[in-house]
């Protein structure tokens, strides 16, 4: 038996584990002022591109499906023979979060209070953007759980057209540290002035409120801004003005709960290459127009 509390853990402990299998381990205490931003965080299912998995799809059922207790749907992009890696790890990853999803399905047997209750998964993978050099595909989507409001789902796949095979962003630098700092500092700055844009006005709430207020916004925004591999795990490669034109530069992805609290969903920021052409290694020199 399932319960409700247990199939967000589930969720949860999904999202650790796959983020795990693909960061390589590292030191990062950040933490966000407010444990309710901390433990929400834990909930966003960010899911890397993982290697094609050889257990059996014959039990899941199809990316379309409705039953009485869940509904699924998962759109997948059609790609060129060229790019089977790509094709083959987006399937993979579908098909895992369609097998973990029904996993955690409680039992309605055991729970007759949820026996009419239809909980719900939805996967959307589309191409975000084709350079000479890459193409990125997004996913996008959410988890009805059951919770107070649905998982959102956000990740990203970059895969090196040369080389065929998918990459993280570490990939294109010589001195990935470095890089880090320097898309960390630009992201930083986009998003404050961004985010505190929105801050409550005078006249909106107490003075001691506005100012918890702006200090969690900083604090939060500042823990998942920093340099670390894993808040920069979700990235695309941006089109360039016209097919066969090099990349402007790359989009940063951060799901719910990374940088803002949920209300203000997720944020993307556009980077020029100009602010991380000196630390591209000289095999993707070419791929980006500072």
């Amino acid at each position: 038996m399932k319960s409700l509390t247990s199939l967000c853990l589930i969720a949860a402990l999904a999202v650790i584990a796959s983020t795990a299998c693909r960061q390589q381990p590292e030191s990062d205490a950040s933490s966000s002022p407010a444990a309710t931003a901390s433990a929400a965080s834990a909930s966003t299912p960010v899911i890397p591109p993982p290697a094609p998995a050889n257990a059996s799809t014959a039990d899941l059922p199809g990316d379309h499906a409705t039953t009485r207790h869940y509904k699924i749907a998962i759109s997948l992009p059609t790609l060129p023979a060229n790019e089977e890696p790509l094709a083959s790890a987006l399937r993979t990853t579908a098909d895992r979060a369609k097998r973990d999803f029904l996993d955690a399905l409680p039992d309605p047997e055991q729970m007759p209070e949820i026996a009419n209750r239809q909980f719900e998964m939805q996967l959307d993978f589309k191409v975000a953007a084709n350079t000479p050099a890459f193409t990125s595909v997004r996913e996008t989507g959410m988890l009805d759980t059951g919770g107070a409001h649905p998982l959102p789902v956000e990740a990203a796949f970059v895969f090196d057209r040369k080389a065929g095979k998918l990459i993280a962003l570490d990939d294109l630098f010589t001195d990935p540290g470095a890089a880090r700092t320097a898309l960390a500092n630009f992201a930083h700055d986009t998003l404050l002035k961004k985010l505190m844009a929105a801050a409550p006005r005078p006249g909106e709430g107490s003075t001691a409120a506005i100012r918890e207020w702006k200090t969690n916004m900083t604090q939060m925004l500042g823990d998942g801004t920093k340099p670390t591999r894993v808040n920069y795990s979700v990235f695309v490669v941006r089109a360039g003005t016209a097919p066969g034109v090099a990349s402007p530069g790359l989009t940063l992805i951060f799901p719910p709960y990374q940088v803002a609290a949920y209300v203000y969903g997720t944020q993307t920021v556009d980077v020029p290459a100009g602010v991380f052409a000196k630390f591209l290694k000289p095999a993707y020199a070419g791929a980006f127009a500072p």
